[in-house]
């Protein structure tokens, strides 16, 4: 929560010091982006603090879920999730390589960052 906070700050003070338009436009996603990250973090704090149980709605609790998953999975399992996690990858990435500017870009980003997290469970997993 406090690298969101802080990298929203520090995002918000160099959007109005710059007079570039990259900068600028770079320095309010950023800033935007922080901030959203910081809200997410405090409403699951908050009503943790209210109630005494967590919310869930973070991406992180998500990705816990399916670490969870992952855990139950026979060694079989394992094997064909991680042939099927490193064959989506690379057919991600030669999409982004071919087209580096299509609308889907950022979906396709973290799709290959999630995929990229499971794959590494995996592997752990399988001791590789």
């Amino acid at each position: 929560m406090i690298t969101a906070y802080n990298d929203y700050v520090q995002s918000h003070e160099l959007l109005f010091s710059s007079n570039i338009y990259d900068d600028i436009a770079r320095n309010s996603e950023t800033a935007v982006e922080s901030f959203l990250e910081n809200r997410r973090i405090w409403d699951e704090l908050n009503h943790y603090k209210i109630t005494g149980q967590i919310l869930g709605k973070h991406p992180i609790f998500s990705w816990f879920r399916r670490v969870e998953e992952i855990r139950r999975l026979k060694v079989s399992a394992l094997v064909t999730l991680k042939i099927r996690l490193e064959n989506n990858l690379v057919r991600n990435r030669a999409a982004m390589r071919k087209q580096p500017a299509h609308p889907r870009t950022a979906e396709r980003k973290d799709r290959i960052a999630s995929m990229e997290r499971e794959l590494a469970e995996v592997n752990r997993l399988l001791n590789f």
